[in-house]
Formats: C-alpha cells, sequence, structure tokens
C-alpha cells in the first residue's frame, strides 16, 4: 500500500474523530474483556495446579476404610486397617510398585526446654518424601539409613519449629515425644499446604514403631507405579489382592479408595481446557460487538462518500483501490484499538497481581503468554478485515454516472 493511501485514510479518520474513537473503544473494551478473562483463567488455572505440586504425578494414595458387602462372616460396616505385614503383600504380589510407604500417625505432647505442645506425629518411611516431594529450609530429610541404623530423629513442620524452639535453630537438638527423646535433623520449607504441613513430626517408621505405638494400624498407604504402568490399568489389580488378602468381596468397591494423582491431573487437565474454550468464547463474543460496530460505521461512511467514489472512479480509481482503502481503514481502527485495549488488560492484570499474595491457594497472579498475545493480534486483523468487507464491496461496486449524481 503506497503512502498516499495511508495519508487519504488517515485524512478521513481524522475528519471524523469522534465516530473514529467511539468505534474503536467497542473494540478496545473487546480485547481488554479478553485479556482480562485469559488471564484471571491462567492465574486460576496456575493457581489450582500448585495444590499438585507437592506430590509425584505417579503418586497413589491407598485408604483402608470399611466393608460394605457381608463376605465369609465379615460383616458390613466393619472398619479395615493396614498393617506392617500388609506392605510386604502388595510388594510381594504388584511388582509394579516401585515406591511403598505406610502413612501411621498418631496425637503426641510433644516438649523441649519446658514448653509442652499437642502435635501430629507420622511414621513414614524414606520414600515417602520421593512421593509427596516434601523440601527441606534446613537441614535434611529423612533417610533410609535412618531406619536401618535405628536413629531417633525427627523432621519438623516450621511451626514446631517456632513454637517450640522460638528463634533459634533447632537443627541437631533434642525433642521430647512421649518422654522418648529424638533428635531434630530438618525443617519443612513452607508450601502451599505449610498451613498442614507446618504442625506436623516426621518419624522413621521403624523408630515410631519402637517408640511411639509398638503395634500401629493405619489407613494409608503411599506408593508409586513403575513408568511402564498407569493407575487406572493397576487399580482393579490392587483392589483385587488387597480384597484377597482381608478375605472381603471382591466387588466391595468402596472398602478401600485409591486417589491417583496422575488421573486428577487429567480431570483437572480436561476442565481447564473446557475453561480456556468458555473464557475466549466470552471474550471473544464481547469483541464481536466491536466488530459489528467497526461494520456498520465504515458502511454508513461508504454511504456518506458515495460521491467522492464517484470521482475517484471517474478519474481511473480501480476497484481494488476502492476495496483497499475500506478494508485497510477498518483494519487501523481496529488494531489501533485493540492493541489499546491488549495493553490496558495487561496494565490490569497486573495491577490485580499486586494484591495477590505468593502463599494464595486458589489464585496465582494473572498473567498473559505470548502465544495468547499473538492469537490476539491475528483476531484483530482477521476482525479488521472482515468488519471492512462489506463497506469495501459496496463502495467498490457503485456506478460512477450514479456516484457523481448522490449529494
Amino acid at each position: 500500500m503506497n503512502s498516499a493511501l495511508w495519508t487519504e485514510i488517515w485524512k478521513t479518520i481524522e475528519g471524523n474523530k469522534t465516530r473514529s474513537i467511539l468505534t474503536g473503544l467497542g473494540i478496545a473494551w473487546g480485547i481488554f474483556i479478553l485479556i482480562l478473562l485469559v488471564g484471571m483463567g491462567k492465574g486460576f488455572e496456575a493457581g489450582v495446579f500448585k495444590i499438585f505440586k507437592g506430590f509425584s504425578q505417579s503418586t497413589i494414595y491407598v485408604y483402608a476404610a470399611a466393608t460394605t458387602m457381608d463376605y465369609r462372616g465379615v460383616a458390613a460396616g466393619q472398619p479395615l486397617f493396614f498393617t506392617e505385614p500388609d506392605l510386604d503383600y502388595l510388594k510381594t504380589n504388584v511388582p509394579e510398585i516401585d515406591l511403598l510407604s505406610p502413612e501411621v500417625s498418631k496425637g503426641c505432647n510433644v516438649r523441649h526446654d519446658g514448653q509442652t505442645v499437642w502435635y501430629e506425629i507420622k511414621g513414614v518411611n524414606a520414600d515417602y518424601f520421593r512421593l509427596r516431594l516434601i523440601n527441606v529450609s534446613e537441614g535434611r530429610l529423612l533417610h533410609p539409613s535412618d531406619a536401618i541404623d535405628r536413629r531417633k530423629v525427627a523432621l519438623i513442620g516450621n511451626n514446631v519449629a517456632e513454637v517450640l524452639f522460638d528463634r533459634q535453630s533447632p537443627i541437631g537438638k533434642p525433642v521430647y515425644i512421649q518422654d522418648e527423646m529424638f533428635t531434630v535433623v530438618g525443617i519443612i520449607a513452607n508450601n502451599l499446604q505449610n498451613q498442614y504441613e507446618a504442625r506436623q513430626i516426621y518419624l522413621p517408621y521403624q523408630a515410631f514403631k519402637n517408640y511411639i505405638d509398638p503395634e500401629p494400624r493405619f489407613n494409608t498407604i503411599v506408593m508409586s507405579l513403575s513408568p511402564s504402568s498407569t493407575a487406572q490399568k493397576m487399580q482393579p489389580k490392587i483392589r483385587s489382592f488387597l480384597a484377597r488378602r482381608f478375605q472381603i468381596h471382591q466387588n466391595d468397591d468402596k472398602a478401600f479408595y485409591i486417589n491417583s494423582m496422575e488421573e486428577q491431573v487429567k480431570a483437572f487437565n480436561s476442565l481447564f481446557g473446557a475453561i480456556r474454550k468458555f473464557l475466549w468464547f466470552m471474550g471473544v463474543s464481547t469483541l464481536l460487538s466491536g466488530i459489528i460496530g467497526v461494520a456498520n460505521i465504515m458502511y454508513v461512511s461508504a454511504k456518506e462518500r458515495t460521491h467522492e467514489i464517484g470521482i475517484r472512479k471517474a478519474v481511473g480509481a480501480k476497484r481494488r483501490t476502492i476495496k483497499a482503502m475500506f478494508i485497510y481503514e477498518s483494519v487501523l481502527i481496529t488494531s489501533v484499538a485493540g492493541y489499546v485495549g491488549m495493553l490496558l488488560g495487561i496494565g490490569a492484570l497486573r495491577l490485580i497481581g499486586l494484591f495477590i499474595e505468593p502463599d494464595n491457594l486458589l489464585l496465582e497472579k494473572p498473567s498473559i503468554d505470548m502465544g495468547t498475545a499473538v492469537a490476539a493480534t491475528l483476531v484483530l486483523i482477521i476482525a479488521g478485515t472482515f468488519a471492512g468487507l462489506k463497506p469495501a464491496a459496496y463502495a467498490a461496486n457503485l456506478n460512477p454516472i450514479d456516484s457523481l449524481r448522490a449529494e
């Protein structure tokens, strides 16, 4: 497109400033809403998926509940509990299991330097920290050697450290659990689950068994599968072996509840895929009203400039030049207004982000990635082109003689 045509388009827009600005506002508002919706949607999605960062996606939780069917002398409603031999049974009979840990817990009084507080104590093995992806802010996690060497060590949450040790480092210092002394080896780092983990104390399972509860029964087993296996395929097999182990009916599906992180992530991915499509639909629908406004104004402009178009055709202007003039004007108005809306939308997202705390459970700071910006740009160009097509076709098809007669 030559500079003369650009100059003419600019003069036309300049001659109708109020109309051009009001027309552009519709486009700017549509893009603003699109950016805001998509950005907030991404922030919500990122916030929800933070929950899964504390778990390996291959993690499976197996919960023992209660029987719901009468079978071989075991009445419905009988509570079920795991014991240590059940872990060995699963590991032996389900070779697809890669990592395995019990999660046994008991509330106890914990004492240090005259300060006594009630906390939940958990007994786990070293595999647990590869399944839960827990990190430490100081010290270390529990090691396999802690169980082998029968060490009386403890991993404590941030709240435990603050309450019992005030501002002092607890690493290497003693805590008394049921009057048994344990040495603190690590502090759990702050994370999304901090409200829960901050008040936890983890002990090696063997130490828990030796000093806290000599015959522990527990409801939860945490495991992961080998890379060649999937949770969906293995759940029936795990249920079947557990049913045989506990001598309950094979169809008693509610006796054990199996929760797979892999399946939850897939479910949330599917959910947010649908949400993203809905937000784009809502944003583009709002933008569509602005596009219709641009098309309407361009059509009015073509009607008003009928005499001018007749003169252009009379002196040899080609149909494609007339078409280009209206399409380019439409694209220019749409693009400029759209970019203004885009900048305002990005600015609004950053402003909203200032009020969102880093530890917010369900919302991360909203943002727009490059892919969304490119997609919005393409929407603007396509929208401007379509908005100008009908008015351009009308102007290009005008009869020169009839146009010159128009007032």
